[in-house]
């Protein structure tokens, strides 16, 4: 009988982790969580993420609006907000990291996964994941060789890098004009290798 698997997915840290790295962020989560979990029985994926609203920044609400909807609808998916603050002129997410913390923890005490999986390079999850492995639970860490810290990563029992041959599987083609629903994609992968490639002519 397969290990049961909660993936815990950083969304801003991961967004971030795809621009510098793969220069698209279009993933197609079905198939990247699907993927991550692959080994496992998944029990469900959690996808953490600061809701912008109108007031904030109107075209970036509008944009996370179609992206959160999208995500929604993906098998095994639940989408978790937390709040963004203004700072001067600069808009900052707050309760992300710490939403995610508990969470992971929490399930964990709770018996709903076996093994975590991580989706993050932030080393503040690292205090989170050694709390669950004193559980007696297992935790995998997820993320770009070169964003990852040290600390997570060491503190976890395993460490899967992600790059663009891992990725090519899961991805959109970052200039698609609307989100893909049903798993169809409207460019075709020979699309995605001519952008991915294009990207990395300019670095």
């Amino acid at each position: 009988m397969a290990k049961r698997a909660m993936v815990f997915i950083d969304g801003n840290n991961l967004y971030f982790g795809l621009k510098k790295n793969i220069g698209n962020y279009n993933l197609n989560y079905e198939k990247f969580v699907r993927k991550l979990a692959e080994d496992y029985d998944l029990i469900r994926a959690y996808f953490y993420t600061a809701q912008f609203t109108k007031e904030d920044d109107e075209r970036i609400h509008s944009s996370q609006h179609k992206f959160l909807t999208y995500l929604r609808e993906v098998p095994y998916m639940q989408v978790v907000t937390a709040r963004v603050e203004r700072r001067g002129e600069t808009l900052v997410e707050k309760g992300v990291d710490v939403q995610l913390a508990i969470d992971l923890v929490r399930f964990g005490a709770r018996g709903n996964y076996d093994v975590a999986i991580i989706v993050s390079g932030d080393g503040d999850y690292a205090p989170a994941v050694e709390a669950v492995k004193d559980m007696g639970l297992n935790v995998e860490n997820v993320f770009f060789y070169d964003e990852v810290s040290m600390y997570l990563k060491q503190m976890c029992d395993s460490f899967t890098g992600l790059d663009y041959d891992y990725l090519k599987p899961c991805l959109f083609a970052s200039s698609t004009p609307t989100f893909v629903r049903n798993g169809y994609e409207s460019r075709t992968p020979e699309d995605v290798e001519k952008e991915y490639r294009s990207h990395n002519e300019y670095e």
